[in-house]
């Protein structure tokens, strides 16, 4: 079984269901991010469909707001397509988890790319100052806020049902593995 040791408290944490990849982020893990991701996904549709086209997204305060905060404060592309190209960066990364794959920054820029008809908005998202590692950071943080309880939203009943089918592993809830795994810093 595999195991690694925590860099924040020195403890050994081992799988013990027996299915965790090499990187050991746990299936109920990644099941987490998932569901973070179609959160965010349908809050940013939401937020696109209520702004005008015209709508410019240049207040600082603002843009540290929710969902606003996809959009990085550096980043030169201020239009509501900017909200538009971080859900298309969420779908790609919410597709190559439900594929298996690893939604590292390289990754899921290269997909962006290849798809980029079906994947408005995603390459004028990048080339205006935002990031995959920003979407991937703001991601984590969201479900690390989830398990200490800060949450935006309390955890559906879908989320919860998908969670028991799942075995439980000790490496459950853990994202030290998932940000080595995709290179966020720690």
């Amino acid at each position: 079984m595999p195991a690694y040791r925590d860099l924040v408290n020195g403890d050994t944490t081992t799988c013990t269901c027996g299915t965790c990849p090499p990187s050991n982020v746990s299936r109920r893990t990644v099941t987490r991010i998932m569901f973070g991701a179609l959160q965010a996904m349908n809050d940013l549709k939401n937020e696109v469909q209520r702004l005008d086209p015209q709508t410019v997204i240049d207040d600082i305060d603002m843009r540290c707001s929710y969902p606003y905060n996809w959009i990085p404060p550096r980043a030169r592309e201020t239009h509501r397509e900017a909200l538009i190209g971080a859900h298309n960066i969420l779908l790609v990364i919410y597709i190559i988890l439900q594929d298996g794959g690893r939604p590292d920054s390289q990754t899921v820029r290269e997909l962006c790319i290849k798809e980029e008809e079906q994947l408005p908005h995603t390459t004028e998202y990048i080339q205006g100052g935002g990031s995959v590692m920003h979407i991937l950071e703001e991601l984590t943080s969201q479900v690390e806020g989830d398990l200490r309880g800060d949450a935006l939203y309390v955890d559906s009943e879908e989320l919860l049902e998908t969670l028991e089918q799942i075995r439980a592993c000790a490496l459950d809830e853990n994202l030290l593995a998932w940000r080595r795994d995709i290179g966020i810093s720690l």
